[in-house]
């Protein structure tokens, strides 16, 4: 052998003494071992004291429309046909007919009518040596009054008030001769009885006559609206929840007259698969000023996650995932199956294992918003006690090697991005909606996170949509026609 040879062997044995010693095989065993099972009880949680969210108080001007022609029509019946004597303290001396010669014109505008009426009639003494003969007489009667609103429980009703009530005689009449001891168009008042006139036109519109049924207006805002969602195979449902209905003035002509209101409202919306009536309320209405500008119109909207989506989400996330157990010589685990429910508010989250660690792992957290609510996370994930107490049961300190492998996995993998739902919501709010004979328009120009919490049937997230929002509804006069002779003293 020469040095050279030599030089090679004495150079290649080390490295061939190291080889052989990797290349050891620890015997196995008959049975491998395997670690106990995690027989821990599931944790349980007081409940959380925190309520859940409300909806704030938003403002939505509505503008209620409905036809007065029903008033108009009893204002112009209120007109009497005719006036004559009878009965009257000046019968004996004087005999007088008025026949209205048309149909009365009744105007409403603003909350405001204006009557007039044309008659034609004539006027005579009973003997005596001033007799004397009128005829014929063109005479108007004219009046003007308020159309109120008046608050009867649920319901809005009317009457009227009648502010002036005037005569007058037109230049073609008959003025031959003076009966009176004053000019004859100043007696016209006298003989046409303008205080009994007036109560009669006052008497042709009361609360207990005409109204509108506002409990209907109510209903319609509370709702729901109801708004399909193809491509998310479920709806948007719109509550507004009222609290309180306040009127203004009316404005508009007689056959479009608007009451200005405004409606307190504390509005939530949400994806159903579908839109349930919510429990009937009884309409709290009131009276007083309107804001001339609309405020800031917000609804909070509810964007649930099923713990049975959320644990699908989970399972295809992590089914196979295997993670070393480090410092255990080698040992691994796998993932088989984890499940997500509800823990008192918070999540619970259940992680069974295969290979080297065999049984369920329980982890628990708190939901929380991030990215202006769009998106969830548990950032106080972690292990439950017993969960730790059952794995140190193998080896002290095994806990922490288990939740090294699992607890970030969890933390990624329960993320919840809810982005498409809130644009989506978003996209199907903006708009006009119907309920009932209501109309609401809706525009949403942003969002604000609410908050995060855990139901028995589902994570919600909850975030505030802002934007603008008004509405109209048209409500139908209602009432009792008053007849001809249901009002007193209006002919003779």
């Amino acid at each position: 052998m020469t040095y050279a040879s030599r030089f090679i062997i004495t150079a290649l044995l080390p490295m061939y003494l190291i080889g052989s010693a990797c290349s050891h095989t620890i015997p196995q065993a008959s049975t491998k071992p395997v670690p106990p099972p995690i027989s821990s009880a599931v944790p349980t949680f007081a409940a959380l004291t925190k309520e859940q969210p409300k909806a704030p108080v938003s403002q939505l001007p509505l503008q209620i429309k409905a036809d007065l022609t029903p008033i108009q029509a009893a204002l112009r019946d209120a007109i009497p046909e005719r006036f004559t004597e009878s009965g009257h303290q000046l019968e004996k001396d004087f005999r007088w007919t008025f026949v209205r010669t048309g149909s009365p014109e009744v105007r409403i505008q603003d909350g405001m009518a204006a009557i007039h009426a044309e008659y034609k009639g004539d006027i005579e003494t009973r003997g005596g040596a001033q007799a004397c003969r009128l005829d014929p007489i063109y005479a108007t009667l004219d009046a003007t009054g308020k159309v109120v609103l008046i608050q009867r429980n649920e319901s809005l009703a009317f009457g009227f008030e009648p502010t002036h009530v005037t005569t007058g005689l037109k230049p073609e009449s008959d003025a031959r001769c003076n009966m009176f001891n004053v000019p004859v168009k100043d007696q016209l008042a006298e003989l046409f009885s303008l205080s009994e006139a007036k109560a009669a036109l006052a008497r042709a519109v009361q609360p207990e006559t005409f109204g509108l049924p506002l409990q209907r207006v109510w209903d319609d805002l509370q709702g729901p609206l109801v708004m399909p969602v193809s491509n998310f195979n479920t709806k948007a449902c719109y509550y507004g929840h009222p609290r309180e209905l306040t009127l203004g003035p009316q404005k508009g002509t007689l056959q479009e007259t608007t009451i200005v209101a405004v409606a307190k409202e504390m509005p939530v919306v949400g994806f159903e698969q579908s839109c349930e009536e919510p429990a009937p309320t009884i309409a709290l209405i009131n009276t007083g000023t309107i804001p001339a500008e609309p405020k800031p119109f917000s609804m909070l909207a509810r964007i649930p996650v099923s713990y049975a989506s959320l644990s699908q989400q989970l399972q295809s996330k992590l089914f196979h995932q295997s993670f070393p157990l480090e410092g255990a010589e080698g040992e691994t685990a796998v993932i088989e199956q984890v499940t997500a429910s509800d823990a008192n508010g918070r999540i619970l989250m259940a992680v069974e294992t295969s290979g080297d660690l065999k049984g369920t792992t329980y982890y628990w957290g708190t939901p929380r918003l991030e990215d202006n609510g769009k998106s969830l996370s548990i950032p106080d994930l972690q292990m439950a006690n017993e969960s730790r107490t059952a794995i140190d049961s193998i080896r002290i300190g095994y806990w922490q090697t288990v939740d090294r492998g699992l607890k970030n996995r969890l933390r990624q993998a329960v993320a919840t991005d809810f982005s498409s739902q809130i644009n989506r919501l978003k996209q199907v709010m903006t708009g006009k909606h119907t309920s009932g004979n209501t109309t609401m328009d809706v525009l949403i120009t942003g969002q604000q996170p609410d908050q995060a919490y855990s139901t028995p049937q589902a994570l919600v997230a909850t975030v505030l949509m802002q934007g603008t929002a008004s509405a109209a509804s048209k409500v139908a006069v209602e009432g009792t026609t008053v007849t001809r002779n249901q009002l007193k003293g209006e002919v003779r």
